[in-house]
């Protein structure tokens, strides 16, 4: 009976394939927890920043009360940070959240949603859940680096919604900005998910000013170290900021990641490590994973992609203690794996796995 009363657009909505859990992993192959490294899932190494921890346990006396329903402190501080009005910004539970109200603003039943795959698979579960159509412009793979498809231009034609993501997810490649540019002169809404931009050299926010037809989204949870508590924002027009906080729950963001997200970003040395650590081990798992005969891809997020002639590497891997993100769910084939950087001890400890693995 339930089968005939869901929605169609519910049917087809494809599951979502979320990272392996250290906890999962433990159970799965008897190993201790302490002993698990997990480098599959883009999570801050460092911890949660230490005065987000203390802002926490301050808020927590007041969990009885709602939140601040439009975190008016938040918003402020983040103004600060990407230098646009707070007018021009929304804060969601998780960058997730912006997302779906982006497609719950423009999809109707059959509205073309133009996608890149290998990307973030929650964008082709958005259309799915409400109802729109799929259009495909992959991703260009080159020897050392993905890059967007001059297709875009012709296929937006065709679509009402845009996602792309910057630095994108599987594949670590920027959004040329000419390409961008170009794209925001059509008649479609352009959603630039920009998680991992403070890993990167280039932010396209300021592009809202100038065009009301881009949304731009980020996250707490990369360069913050906040992905448990799950806060995001939005960057948009004024007017069309307006429309998005229409669509949003009740007291969507609750008083506890307000508060960790307002005193993460007063600690400006622990981003500066977060990003240094990062970029940092990048340079040294490239190298590393070269010298094993590994192609591995340009990235300017927090992960590397790349390519082993083990098809079965990542389950290797995690015999040994060492969980990494198979890429089959992007849609790439088994061989192409994703590993998150982690601290220099983390990293070393994924390449003395490999190296176990080629030995």
């Amino acid at each position: 009976m339930i089968e005939r009363l869901l929605k169609e657009e519910v049917k087809r909505v494809p599951p979502y394939v979320p990272g392996r859990s250290i906890e999962e992993i433990a159970r799965e192959y008897s190993l201790p927890a302490e002993k698990i490294v997990k480098l599959a899932s883009n999570e801050n190494p460092l911890g949660p920043p230490p005065g987000a921890v203390e802002a926490i346990c301050r808020a927590s006396e007041r969990v009885n009360l709602y939140p601040e329903p439009l975190g008016r402190a938040l918003l402020q501080a983040l103004s600060g940070y990407v230098g646009l009005p707070e007018e021009c910004i929304l804060i969601g539970n998780g960058s997730d959240d912006l997302l779906e109200q982006c497609a719950k603003a423009f999809l109707s039943r059959g509205d073309g949603v133009l996608i890149t795959p290998p990307t973030f698979s929650y964008y082709r579960i958005l259309a799915s859940m409400y109802g729109g159509r799929c259009i495909e412009v992959p991703l260009v793979e080159g020897e050392e680096e993905y890059s967007f498809s001059e297709a875009l231009l012709d296929a937006a034609g065709e679509a009402k919604l845009l996602f792309l993501c910057s630095p994108n997810n599987p594949t670590g490649n920027l959004l040329r900005r000419s390409l961008l540019e170009e794209l925001l002169e059509g008649e479609v809404v352009v959603v630039l998910d920009e998680a991992y931009v403070e890993f990167a050299e280039e932010s396209f926010a300021p592009l809202v000013r100038h065009h009301d037809n881009l949304i731009v989204t980020r996250t707490f949870s990369k360069a913050f170290g906040l992905a448990g508590v799950r806060i995001g924002y939005s960057l948009a027009s004024e007017e069309l900021t307006g429309y998005l906080l229409r669509l949003r729950q009740p007291f969507s963001v609750n008083s506890l990641a307000q508060a960790a997200a307002l005193a993460a970003l007063e600690d400006e040395e622990y981003l500066r490590r977060s990003v240094e650590l990062v970029r940092t081990g990048r340079r040294y798992l490239s190298r590393e994973l070269k010298k094993l005969g590994m192609r591995v891809f340009s990235s300017h997020a927090n992960f590397l992609l790349f390519r082993s002639s083990m098809a079965s590497l990542p389950e290797e891997l995690l015999k040994r203690g060492v969980i990494v993100r198979g890429c089959a769910s992007f849609g790439l084939d088994e061989r192409y794996v994703r590993v998150s950087v982690g601290t220099q001890e983390q990293n070393r400890r994924f390449v003395e796995a490999l190296e176990e693995v080629f030995r």
